[in-house]
């Protein structure tokens, strides 16, 4: 299939054809541009007090992750290449787990090639609290 957006400023149409994956934005001066996305999408589940593993559905940044345990709760998944950002990232985490428990979770920035991980159970930090969770990380 060919798409293509008709660009009013130039009066000229532009073939957007395999933007898949892609979001378009608009420059003022070229029109409309294609930002890739890059993408992290997975599960992530942890037994006792052993690292995280992380199964991963999609992942079109080319880096290879790995994990860590800190301890109770705390976890690091660090990236082979640089790859994390502090301020163009948009992280989703949730778990699907149906018991009446009370489980967070925080996915934040640590450095170009790792992010902190923390699972809790209540108020406190847990190596429980991973089972049937899924995330999302958009890299902009």
């Amino acid at each position: 299939m060919i798409i293509k957006y008709f660009d009013e400023f130039n009066g000229q149409w532009l073939d957007i054809t395999g933007t898949t994956g892609t979001t378009l934005t608009y420059n003022d001066s070229s029109g409309w541009v294609g930002v890739p996305n890059k993408i992290i999408r997975g599960n992530v589940s942890q037994d006792s007090t052993f690292a995280p593993t992380l199964d991963i559905f999609e992942n079109t940044t080319g880096a290879t992750l790995t994990t860590s345990r800190s301890t109770d709760g705390q976890y690091t998944i660090d990236s082979d290449i640089s790859l994390w950002t502090a301020s163009t990232m948009f992280i989703t985490i949730s778990n699907s787990q149906t018991k009446n428990i009370e489980f967070t979770y925080l996915l934040q920035y640590n450095s170009s090639t790792r992010l902190d991980l923390y699972s809790y159970n209540g108020n406190a930090l847990s190596d429980n609290a991973l089972g049937k969770t899924s995330f999302e990380i958009k890299i902009y």
